[in-house]
């Protein structure tokens, strides 16, 4: 009996041994805020900065911030911290311009911009690729640039033809970078109000400046509030509700969508309502309109069948 008592303590010792060790060794998940740099100094941006800087110090083995000047330097530093921390990427937001002007979906790190013309280009992606290296299929990426997953047709400007913004390709191209990894985007504007980090619709909105209410940037206004999600096991990219970010920098899709609220409604309707002539420096015109009409409501069709 005593034989018998002896061999069950020494199981369980064994046994509790063995997931201390499993514990101690487990990996943690640390969430990766990284912000492109800019050349010249802009106050919104700043402010984000400093909020997400307050907020990683607070929780420096769950989210850190990065400011990079390209994506060789980013991926160092969260090579080092991850190391450090005995940890993998949890959530990746990449925080940056969209630019519009462009004509396509795209987000940058410092001076290097990445888009659908590019994100297949194993050189030019190639920090981003050892990036995906320290993640696994649960981790979470978002980019988070506006209009970094839109589908719509751009009108056209005086630096862009009219043609689609390819968001989706963008979104499928890091799928297959970080494969079996939700890859969020918006199709309209990615806001920076204060409460970005609060789980509520920080990130959701749009801009106050006059210069958005010309039927230029009618697209974005049209597809205000629109979130999207790609994963590679999925295969095509799907409507979500609003993404958010928490306290800590987990990305989260709210329960409630933002283009529920009455007051969203109202105003993008009222907006739409009241866009001025777009400036002729902008090349928008009735037969671009036209075009961007014909091929929204073909694209609807398609995606209907």
């Amino acid at each position: 009996m005593k034989q018998i008592i002896t061999l069950l303590l020494l199981i369980i010792t064994l046994k509790c041994f063995s997931q201390v060790k499993n514990n101690n060794t487990a990996k943690t998940r640390m969430n990766i805020y990284i912000i492109s740099k800019d050349k010249k100094f802009e106050l919104l941006p700043f402010t984000v900065k400093t909020r997400a800087f307050v907020k990683s110090i607070f929780s420096k083995k769950r989210m850190r911030v990065i400011v990079a000047s390209k994506s060789e330097f980013a991926y160092n530093r969260v090579e080092e911290l991850l190391k450090k921390h005995n940890a993998v990427i949890g959530n990746l937001w990449f925080d940056s311009h969209g630019l519009y002007k462009n004509g396509f979906s795209s987000f940058s790190i410092g001076n290097e911009n990445f888009s659908y013309k590019n994100i297949n280009d194993t050189q030019h992606t190639a920090f981003i690729k050892k990036l995906a290296l320290l993640s696994d299929e649960n981790t979470k990426v978002g980019i988070g640039s506006c209009y970094g997953g839109a589908t719509f047709i751009h009108p056209g400007s005086a630096s862009a033809k009219s043609g689609p913004m390819y968001g989706d390709s963008l979104m499928i191209g890091m799928g297959k970078i970080f494969y079996g990894s939700n890859i969020y985007a918006s199709g309209g504007w990615v806001m920076m109000k204060p409460g970005i980090f609060s789980d509520r619709f920080g990130l959701a909105g749009y801009p106050l400046g006059k210069r958005y209410r010309t039927a230029y940037w009618r697209p974005v206004w049209e597809h205000m509030g629109e979130w999207y999600m790609y994963n590679t096991k999925y295969g095509a990219v799907q409507n979500i509700n609003t993404v958010a970010l928490n306290n800590v920098g987990e990305i989260k899709v709210r329960a409630r969508n933002y283009m529920s609220l009455t007051k969203a409604i109202n105003k993008q309707s009222k907006v739409i309502g009241l866009l001025e002539p777009a400036k002729t420096e902008e090349h928008y015109n009735d037969i671009e309109l036209l075009n961007r009409a014909i091929q929204d409501f073909s694209w609807s069709l398609n995606n209907l069948q």
